[in-house]
């Protein structure tokens, strides 16, 4: 598994990942994302996760940003982003 932002997501495709497979950026983007976020750590400045530097970059706009972490932040069994309503999880008798 990709470690992406210093630590690995259990479970969790990367933010990279999903960026691409969304379509929003290419996977050399993403590259080149990663290593700017390098380059801060080799600065010596704080460390920011790459949605942001993507951001700060112009790769993705806030938009795009948002729909990733919210696929991000589903469930990992979850396949819609429809919320089911409380009364459908119901179990028949």
């Amino acid at each position: 598994m990709s470690d992406e932002e210093g630590f690995v997501r259990r479970g969790k495709e990367p933010f990279g990942q999903v960026a691409v497979r969304k379509g929003f950026v290419t996977q050399p983007q993403v590259q080149c994302a990663l290593n700017a976020q390098r380059l801060l750590g080799v600065r010596g400045e704080k460390h920011k996760l790459i949605g942001l530097v993507m951001l700060e970059l112009g790769l993705l706009g806030t938009t795009e940003l948002i729909a990733v972490l919210q696929e991000l932040s589903r469930p990992a069994h979850s396949t819609t982003s429809v919320p089911v309503p409380i009364v459908a999880l119901r179990l028949r008798r």
